[in-house]
């Protein structure tokens, strides 16, 4: 079978008439919407509401003051100086006519998983989902905002009317400073080069470290033709420093050089030019290289002449310093030993590395890479570079160690719930810029008149309403409008009537036959349901079979948990249980009938009471809407970087993003990745062309990014046993037609609201044994 070369930049390129052939058709695609759109619809489209979403990868989890913060700026906007979500924007919210809020309790992120294609209605009306965490005890409070400070500062009282103990013994100073300073001690940044200030020799890369990261190395045998920088003098402390950054385009031989910045020591760029690539030019990249088809065609200089140049500006001890440089000396073509690489330098938890664009902003305070300019500039990129290297020498790894990057960037991606645990960060975010803080933000410095979001909606002559049943919990607040009903049903004929009149609605049902007992039974029965569809078994095999050359070939197709041979059969089995569900479907859809190992196998899942509807489940994941214009793309031999994935796919028309899922349980870089397409028939075009190539395995995503992580959980468990008391309340199968009427239920609301509404539906979470259940969130504008 056809595997990923040996090295990732071997992988096949893109042929002129692909090229060619996606130039025409986008011409005659923008022809016809010229023709259908006239500049007044155009106009009107432009202005229409509508979110984008920048979730985060890991488990797209969402905290609940994040939820606040979009539900206060989509009700108030810039008018009432209401900030935009850093997680999700919303464009044109002036065009917002109303907010609508449905609350069901006692659901979680469990039963959608559970009940996915009962949720018929709810999965083609929201694209935008989200994981929550476990519902805290002022849910609804946390949401909008209402005494919310008296809720969380309520002391708990015992039945003696006994103010309860909590005391916390890392409260205490010195208990405390040394919890600090152990968690120090356990920085990446501190393992690897200790407290103390060291001189540039300490980090410059071994020959170990060289060729673990793929960089041009002497002996190597890919790199015949590189010519050698001729720096071999014995570098030392005082040596000086170079930042290099390169800009690359797509030819017919792979990426090749079109500009270079070379920037000394005192910030001077002393060399900075455009390159005329020898071989044909396939894409620009303008996107992420600036360059253009007119910038070039004056252009005369080859790579042997910037060769021939860098060798001269570099003296014989120089040290190049640029942010995952292998890349720019690959396109240089030239072999550099003398090399501080700040991606791996400034790294985290597992070496994972941070953008050039995020480390400047977090230690430098300067901003790169802006949106608003097309492409990058190598100048800049190479200065920060080099300015992130100096700073490191400068200050030291302590120093560094106490800006602690990777906890910025989880408060930008993932902000704290809490107030206090803001102010006790080291980080400010403010217009879109990162500000580090010497003092810790207190109380008094925070503007004491700023009025909350009821406050401003009250002061604005509105009010929430507040839909829901009555209950012995209810706490009526003079910030909502209560509208108190006796069942979910008068709730939903109530709300139903209410909504499209009222600006903002917040409608609760408490779904109170949705039991939590059978909560722990689901749950296993879930997760062993998704195990057994990641699980494929292949044979018969000859007696003399090479385990290794069989795991050699369906790792192919993704990531594997385990692989071991079944004793049960006359013939040898394998037992293959993958890691994600896409790579057990390429396995069934590939590898079977084939020759494997010398030996023509079958590929089969297993087949049983709870797999029965396996394939119509992964027909309906593969058309939901978080899915259909992403594919899944593994075979690659070597652990995979986004700068590789950037040059790799970035020539594929239309492509949105690129993502790179991490591997919790076994820590390892990912060899498969997600590409985002603007549209699904987009992503099948990419997929066809892909396979076309030969090297790699690709087909539609089934696991939508919230689902990724917790699915891993899976293929963990053993089998699950039926639960010997089959009057356990409720049956699986009323829970069903429960489930059902809770989807009725979202789609009638939803069709009661009007155009340019924003709707969100909350599952809070719900209690088991051991604890709680995540909820989970679905998000959309309607008519957007």
């Amino acid at each position: 079978m056809n595997m990923a070369h040996e090295t990732l930049n071997d992988c096949k390129r893109p042929k002129n008439d692909y090229v060619n052939e996606r130039k025409q058709k986008k011409k005659r695609v923008e022809s016809e919407s010229r023709q259908k759109i006239n500049g007044a619809e155009l106009q009107r489209l432009k202005k229409t509401p509508r979110l984008s979403p920048a979730l985060f990868w890991d488990d797209c989890e969402i905290q609940h003051k994040q939820i606040y913060e979009l539900l206060k700026y989509a009700a108030l906007g810039k008018a009432h100086n209401a900030p935009q979500p850093s997680w999700c924007h919303i464009h044109h919210q002036k065009r917002l006519r109303n907010i609508a809020v449905i609350i069901l309790q006692n659901l979680s992120q469990l039963h959608f998983y559970k009940f996915y294609l009962h949720f018929r209605c709810i999965r083609r009306l929201f694209k935008h989902r989200f994981r929550l965490p476990p519902q805290s005890s002022h849910f609804i409070a946390s949401l909008v905002g209402v005494d919310q400070h008296d809720l969380t500062n309520r002391k708990t009282k015992n039945p003696d009317n006994h103010c309860k103990s909590s005391l916390d013994y890392s409260d205490l100073p010195g208990i405390k400073a040394m919890l600090a300073y152990k968690e120090f001690l356990l920085h990446p940044t501190i393992r690897k080069y200790g407290e103390k200030k060291q001189g540039l020799t300490r980090y410059l890369l071994s020959t170990e470290e060289l060729r673990k990261n793929d960089y041009p190395v002497l002996g190597s045998s890919d790199i015949a033709h590189f010519v050698h920088s001729g720096c071999t003098g014995e570098v030392t402390d005082s040596s000086p420093l170079f930042g290099l950054d390169c800009e690359m385009c797509l030819t017919t031989r792979g990426n090749e050089l079109t500009r270079i910045s070379l920037v000394a020591a005192n910030g001077q760029c002393i060399m900075d030019e455009l390159v005329k690539p020898d071989n044909e030019i396939l894409n620009y990249m303008t996107r992420f290289s600036g360059i253009t088809k007119n910038m070039l065609l004056p252009v005369t200089t080859k790579l042997k002449d910037i060769q021939e140049k860098v060798k001269t500006l570099l003296p014989s001890n120089a040290v190049l310093v640029g942010h995952s440089l292998e890349n720019d000396l690959r396109a240089l073509q030239m072999i550099h030993a003398n090399v501080i690489d700040t991606a791996l330098l400034y790294a985290g938890e597992q070496g994972r590395k941070y953008r050039l664009k995020f480390l400047a902003q977090a230690v430098l305070g300067r901003e790169i890479q802006r949106e608003e300019v097309i492409g990058h500039n190598p100048f800049e990129d190479a200065k920060a570079a080099l300015d992130l290297a100096q700073y490191f020498i400068q200050q030291g790894p302590g120093k560094v160690a106490e800006l602690n990057v990777g906890k910025i960037l989880r408060n930008i991606n993932n902000p704290n719930g809490s107030l206090a645990a803001q102010e006790a960060s080291s980080v400010l975010q403010h217009n879109g810029f990162i500000h580090l803080l010497n003092t810790v933000t207190r109380n008094a410095d925070l503007p004491a008149t700023e009025p909350s979001f009821v406050e401003s909606l009250h002061s604005s002559g509105r009010k929430i309403t507040y839909v829901t049943e009555i209950d012995d919990r209810n706490n009526v607040s003079p910030s909502f409008e209560h509208i108190l009903c006796t069942s979910d049903e008068e709730v939903l004929e109530r709300a139903c009537n209410l909504i499209p009149v009222s600006p903002i609605s917040v409608v609760e049902f408490c779904t109170r036959k949705i039991n939590s007992e059978y909560n722990d039974v689901l749950e296993a029965k879930v997760k062993s349901k998704f195990a057994e569809m990641m699980t494929v078994f292949a044979g018969p095999f000859k007696k003399d079979f090479c385990l290794k050359s069989i795991k050699r070939e369906f790792q192919s197709c993704g990531p594997i948990h385990s692989l071991s041979i079944v004793s049960e059969t006359y013939q040898p089995f394998i037992c293959i249980k993958y890691c994600v569900l896409e790579a057990a479907k390429l396995a069934l859809e590939n590898l079977n009938e084939t020759n494997v190992n010398g030996c023509w196998i079958k590929v089969q899942s297993l087949l049983n009471c709870k797999t029965l509807d396996c394939e119509y489940l992964i027909s309906e994941l593969e058309e939901d809407l978080e899915n259909k214009d992403v594919i899944y793309v593994s075979g690659f031999r070597k652990p995979l970087t986004e700068e590789f994935l950037q040059q790799q796919f970035s020539h594929l028309r239309d492509i949105k993003a690129i993502l790179l899922p991490s591997n919790e349980a076994s820590k390892k870089p990912a060899r498969h990745c997600f590409l985002k397409f603007q549209s699904s028939q987009s992503a099948i075009l990419a997929a066809d062309y892909i396979r076309a190539q030969g090297g790699l395995r690709c087909r539609k995503a089934l696991t939508a990014s919230h689902l990724h992580r917790w699915i891993q959980e899976c293929v963990n468990l053993p089998p699950v046993e039926q639960p010997h008391n089959e009057d356990i309340p409720p049956k699986e199968q009323d829970l069903a037609v429960l489930i059902k009427n809770v989807d009725r239920k979202i789609s009638r609301l939803y069709k009661c609201l009007k155009g340019n509404s924003l709707c969100l539906v909350l599952f809070p979470g719900a209690n088991r044994s051991n604890g709680k259940l995540p909820g989970f969130g679905f998000m959309g504008i309607k008519g957007s």
